[in-house]
C-alpha cells in the first residue's frame, strides 16, 4: 500500500485549513479537484457543516434564526442532496486520497464520517462576532438548491484563488484551472 493516500486522507480530513497540513499537502503535490468534483464535495459536507455552524452560533443569534432551526427547516434537504452527489464526492475524495484509500470510501458510513471531520475544521475559523452574517448567508441561500449554494461556494473559491499572489500560502485542495 502506498503511503501517500493514507496521509493525504488524514491531511484532508483532519487539517485541510490547517497550515502544517497545507505545507504538509503542498508538499505531497495533491491533484486539483474540477469544479464539478469540489461542488460535488461541497454539497457531500454541507449538512455537517450548517450543523457545526448552527451549533456555535446558536447563541449569538437572536430566537427564529435560520441557524438555531436549521435542524428542521433545512438540513432533511440537504442531507437528501449531500447523498445523492456521494457518489461523486466519493470519486474527488479518492482522487486526492490515491486509489488505496478507496476501500475505505466505498462503504454507507464514509460519507458522514468525512463530513463529521471536515465540518469542524471549516467551522473552527468562524468567529463570534461572524455569526449573524452566516445566518443572513444561510437564509439567503436557502431558496436554492444546495448544489446551487456549493457553485456559488466554488466560484468564491476560484476567485480568491485567482487573485492569490506568487508566495501566498494556498489551501491544501486547489481547484483546477478553468479551461480556455
Amino acid at each position: 500500500m502506498n503511503w501517500r493516500g493514507p496521509i493525504a486522507a488524514c491531511a484532508l480530513a483532519l487539517g485541510a485549513t490547517a497550515s502544517s497540513a497545507q505545507s504538509f499537502a503542498t508538499q505531497l503535490q495533491l491533484p486539483c479537484l474540477t469544479a464539478p468534483e469540489a461542488e460535488s464535495l461541497i454539497t457531500a459536507v454541507l449538512p455537517e457543516t450548517i450543523e457545526a455552524l448552527a451549533t456555535n452560533c446558536a447563541p449569538q443569534l437572536p430566537p427564529g434564526a435560520l441557524l438555531r432551526e436549521a435542524k428542521a427547516r433545512i438540513l432533511p434537504r440537504y442531507r437528501s442532496e449531500a447523498e445523492a452527489v456521494w457518489p461523486t464526492a466519493q470519486r474527488a475524495v479518492s482522487r486526492v486520497v490515491g486509489a488505496d484509500a478507496s476501500v475505505l470510501l466505498g462503504n454507507n458510513i464514509a460519507r458522514p464520517v468525512i463530513a463529521s471531520l471536515l465540518a469542524p475544521a471549516i467551522v473552527k475559523q468562524i468567529q463570534p462576532g461572524e455569526c449573524p452574517a452566516y445566518d443572513r448567508i444561510i437564509a439567503l441561500a436557502e431558496p436554492l438548491p444546495p448544489r446551487n449554494l456549493a457553485g456559488l461556494m466554488v466560484s468564491i473559491w476560484q476567485l480568491t484563488d485567482a487573485r492569490r499572489k506568487p508566495g501566498e500560502r494556498r489551501p491544501a485542495i486547489t481547484i483546477c484551472p478553468r479551461a480556455a
